[in-house]
């Protein structure tokens, strides 16, 4: 995930949105963790297995939360300065219309073909999982 992390960062969505921001549903609890679940459960498998691709790419179901929280963000954008209106992910898929990255297709990620596309790259570390009451009775 680095290169992705490493675009995003770069990106004008930096300062405003984040992973879960765009990543996870945001019309309610129960659907968010539910999709966290499945999401992460995906994931585990894939990284367990040591079958991760080259080309990271989007699932139909995580295309769909991104485009819904596309238009969650940018609904007076749409319907108000530019007028396109809004259409879901499957309609788009149907050829209904255009996805957001049809036309936005370096937002907030710059195109990676694969993981070799941004070489060097750093991202942080996340924060220890391990509760300080128990970083501290290691150290005794």
């Amino acid at each position: 995930m680095v290169p992705h992390y490493q675009s995003w960062s770069h990106s004008s969505h930096r300062e405003w949105a984040h992973c879960n921001d765009c990543h996870v549903p945001q019309d309610n609890i129960i659907s968010k963790y539910a999709f966290k679940a499945a999401d992460g459960l995906y994931h585990s498998t894939v990284f367990t297995l040591r079958n991760e691709p080259q080309v990271i790419l989007a699932r139909n179901a995580s295309k769909g939360v991104i485009m819904e929280n596309c238009v969650r963000c940018h609904t007076q954008l749409n319907t108000e300065f530019v007028k396109t209106g809004m259409i879901s992910y499957s309609q788009a898929s149907k050829g209904e219309g255009k996805a957001c990255w049809d036309c936005h297709r370096d937002v907030p990620h710059t195109t990676l073909r694969n993981l070799s596309s941004s070489p060097n790259a750093v991202a942080p570390l996340p924060e220890s999982p391990v509760p300080t009451w128990l970083k501290e009775m290691i150290k005794k």
